[in-house]
């Protein structure tokens, strides 16, 4: 009897070496945690997992428990089993093109929460890994941390939350950041409701929901988008779904082809969204085989060239159509009346940032007003001004002004110059604008040599604009570029080494040149695209399609 319980006992302490050996070479599993097997056998107990590292995170996850993570950065790329085998079946690596991305799979009833967006990060390093992809989940719940990919610059394929095939699915108070090309993505899934979360700096979308039904996108702040090398598709991507309803969103300082783009969906709902500061390329919706239901929107100093792309619309609350007209009037615009201008004498570009508003007369009395100078240069959007974020550099941005002139004080051209360096910018960009008058000064960017991208003069949906007796030089793009503008007039301006040409006009009406002067430049004088009502020197021109010396 006693040799018998010798071998049991000898049995027992080589079983016990062996499962040490096995962890000493690196398997990883759940019970091979930080944390002792007692406090482990509880936390399984009570369905509750405190985790504070990359590899007690993929050891936690599972059905019926809540991941609890500890703030800190959770480096998905930097996980002991990356690459290879997790040692759990509820997630494993799935490769991509340049590494791996983690899957969360067949999972019902896990939560995973952090202590708050500014405390808690979720990572991953390879471009086009999805950040947290989940597949055949079921009752999932995220919430209170920040995911994307890391922000060196580059080109991402891989979004941040992507959902395959998931079924109530709620995620709330989480930060969502590019460079991944969409926030959220959400393909045959069932209730789905993103909330009170932040999605910004993606680069092709903010929201893409496919073959998927009851989406609920409510109180999220969506911006950034399409600030990279390119602009972004559109915001809100859906595709053959039904039941989406977006409401309550600020949607901002975004840079895509189209807001809403739609084929093959049905109910889909805007209430109560705020869009600013966006700059739609194509059209503000593409709403193809449906109409989108809108409600209680407001847009305010959006750049929008057309509200809806050919065969497409939307409807009011009551069922009844509307049309371009209607979401025109649906932009708030304030209301200023031409009266008496305020005369304001301005030495530098302060003076000059703080000078802009409605029926002002800003008189330039310097030899140079560089706006790159200014204590609010790139500073956050001010009444009636903003800076635009640019590859090189902030450009200044007039918005929604009326009965404003910029002129010198002495009328002499050479002697007053307004300047900008970054060259991806335009040194004077106008949205929304009427009563405008430039006159009696120089402007252009630094002339160091080097490639531009921006312009000098930019006019965006403005009317009435005169520009007289102006030096408008390179190495800007172009001296004056206008679209969607209603009289506008060039008298005795010089405009001179700009790269890709002098004049350019898309969708504008009235357009007066008189005794301006073309020289050195790298493309042609003037450029027109669907315009109309156009005199050069006293001749009609053909405005639909005129290129020109």
């Amino acid at each position: 009897m006693k040799k018998c319980i010798c071998i049991l006992f000898s049995l027992i302490m080589l079983l016990s070496m062996t499962a040490c050996s096995e962890n000493i070479a690196g398997e990883t599993t759940v019970i091979a945690t930080a944390v002792p097997a007692e406090t482990t056998a509880a936390a399984e107990a009570e369905g509750v997992y405190t985790v504070s590292n990359v590899d007690e995170f993929i050891a936690a996850i599972g059905p019926d428990r809540e991941i609890r993570l500890e703030p800190g950065t959770y480096d998905l790329s930097t996980a002991s089993t990356y690459a290879g085998e997790t040692g759990n079946e509820w997630c494993y690596w799935d490769e991509v093109f340049d590494g791996y991305e983690l899957v969360i799979q067949n999972a019902k009833n896990l939560t995973i929460t952090g202590v708050g967006k500014d405390s808690v990060t979720i990572s991953a390093t390879p471009r086009y890994a999805q950040v947290l992809r989940l597949y055949g989940c079921e009752n999932i719940s995220m919430t209170g941390f920040t995911a994307g990919h890391t922000k060196e610059p580059g080109y991402c394929v891989g979004g941040v939350v992507y959902l395959d095939g998931c079924a109530t699915v709620s995620i709330r108070d989480v930060g969502l950041y590019g460079c991944g090309v969409t926030g959220v993505c959400a393909d045959g899934c069932t209730g789905v409701t993103v909330a009170n979360s932040d999605i910004y700096e993606c680069s092709y979308n903010g929201i893409l929901v496919m073959n998927s039904l009851s989406v609920d996108v409510v109180n999220c702040r969506i911006y950034d988008l399409g600030k990279g090398e390119w602009e972004a598709s559109e915001v809100f991507c859906l595709d053959n779904s039904s039941d989406i309803t977006i409401s309550d969103c600020e949607v901002f300082d975004n840079l895509s082809q189209y807001l809403v783009r739609s084929s093959g969906v049905d109910l889909v709902t805007l209430k109560n969204n705020v869009f600013r500061d966006n700059w739609v390329k194509s059209n503000a919706f593409g709403t193809f085989g449906n109409f989108v239901t809108m409600d209680g929107n407001t847009f305010e100093d959006c750049l929008i060239p057309r509200w809806f792309e050919n065969g497409c619309g939307a409807v009011d609350a009551e069922g009844n159509s509307i049309t371009e007209d209607t979401l025109n009037g649906l932009a708030p615009e304030e209301t200023v009346s031409d009266g008496p201008k305020a005369t304001v004498t301005v030495t530098n570009a302060d003076e000059f940032l703080a000078a802009i508003g409605p029926n002002t007369e800003i008189v330039i009395d310097a030899a140079t007003i560089d706006f790159s100078t200014a204590k609010d240069y790139g500073g956050g959007p001010k009444k009636y001004y903003r800076w635009e974020d640019l590859y090189d550099g902030p450009g200044l941005v007039i918005t929604g002004v009326n009965n404003l002139t910029i002129r010198s004080k002495d009328g002499k051209t050479k002697n007053h110059t307004i300047c900008a360096v970054p060259r991806y910018a335009n040194v004077l960009s106008f949205i929304n604008c009427d009563n405008l008058v430039l006159s009696g000064f120089t402007a252009g960017h630094t002339q160091e040599p080097g490639d531009c991208a921006g312009g000098v003069l930019r006019f965006q949906k403005c009317t009435m604009i005169s520009v007289d007796n102006c030096g408008l030089f390179g190495c800007g793009t172009l001296g004056v570029d206008a679209q969607m503008c209603t009289s506008i007039a060039l008298r005795k301006c010089d405009i001179y080494e700009c790269s890709n040409g002098g004049v350019s006009m898309y969708d504008t009406t009235g357009i007066t040149i008189e005794k301006c002067t073309f020289r050195d430049l790298g493309g042609n004088n003037l450029m027109l695209y669907d315009c109309s009502d156009v005199t050069v020197d006293g001749e009609p021109i053909n405005g639909q399609s005129y290129n020109g010396r």
